[in-house]
């Protein structure tokens, strides 16, 4: 359980904190059928060998795992998290294909060129995001592929209302411009970037609140949990409530780009090589 979050009132909790303590695993924009498209558009191979970076409780990973049958790790930077994805892994009989660990984005423990996807969804928006590229480049197999779902701004966002959303969503919240976030991708050494299934956001309601009725490892206990936090509802109504008003500034789409093969060494020009080059010998 997370100490820090169920020794405040909701009122206090950070944006992290709070989906922490519900387990929400699909807060990102579009929800769970935003994921659902980008996996077709990813078009994830059984024998691939997968990253979900920020896994949150586990929803992406298992379904992956279910549906194409490839290994994942799924990291989250909270303890909690990665204990009900396993939870979830082990009930969705997929825990041969999916482990989870607790990892935080910016240094993972991963060798070099050791996946051949890295997935992501909506935490990118809340980091630097060059330097967590640079991590994923690092980590990822030449010809390896990043897919990062983020919200994305459609339009300058004013001053106060830039306010408004760090106060619902934390201080670090910094959605970028379609291009930004391509540069972003390219800064860190990615090619062939671009962002697949462009969306405006749409006004699907609560998307929290959506996600808890639609998934069984966060129904579990929240009676009791809405009983001990009586403020829980009315904060998640103030985080709906400032995406319904101002959706026309964001949209959403998946962040690609493709990590190339580095070029081979060049040749050792020694004096045989010389040699051959003057008189044209093989």
């Amino acid at each position: 359980m997370l100490v820090v979050a169920v020794s405040k009132k909701v009122e206090e909790m950070n944006y992290f904190e709070l989906l922490a303590w519900l387990g929400i695993g699909s807060s990102h924009p579009g929800g769970f059928p935003a994921t659902q498209q980008n996996l077709e558009a990813m078009q994830v191979k059984p024998e691939e060998f997968v990253l979900d970076a920020g896994c949150g409780s586990g929803l992406t990973a298992c379904h992956l795992a279910k549906t194409i049958g490839c290994k994942i790790i799924g990291v989250d930077i909270n303890p909690q998290m990665i204990e009900k994805a396993g939870l979830r892994a082990q009930k969705e009989g997929v825990s041969h294909l999916v482990e989870f660990r607790q990892a935080d984005v910016y240094s993972l423990s991963f060798v070099d060129n050791h996946f051949d996807l890295v997935i992501a969804e909506s935490i990118a928006v809340f980091l630097d995001k060059v330097k967590v590229y640079q991590e994923f480049y690092r980590v990822l197999k030449p010809e390896g592929r990043v897919a990062d779902l983020e919200m994305v701004l459609l339009a300058e966002l004013p001053a106060n209302l830039r306010l408004q959303m760090e106060a619902c969503f934390g201080a670090s919240t910094n959605p970028l411009p379609p291009e930004e976030w391509l540069n972003a991708l390219t800064a860190a050494g990615f090619q062939d970037v671009e962002i697949k299934n462009p969306q405006r956001m749409k006004n699907n309601g609560n998307v929290i609140l959506n996600e808890l009725k639609k998934d069984w490892v966060l129904i579990k206990g929240l009676t009791e949990k809405a009983a001990y936090l009586p403020g829980l509802i009315t904060r998640l109504q103030k985080n709906a409530g400032f995406m319904k008003r101002n959706r026309g500034y964001f949209g959403f789409g998946l962040v690609c780009g493709r990590k190339p093969t580095p070029p081979p060494p060049p040749e050792k020009r020694g004096f045989r090589s010389w040699v051959r080059r003057v008189f044209r010998l093989k």
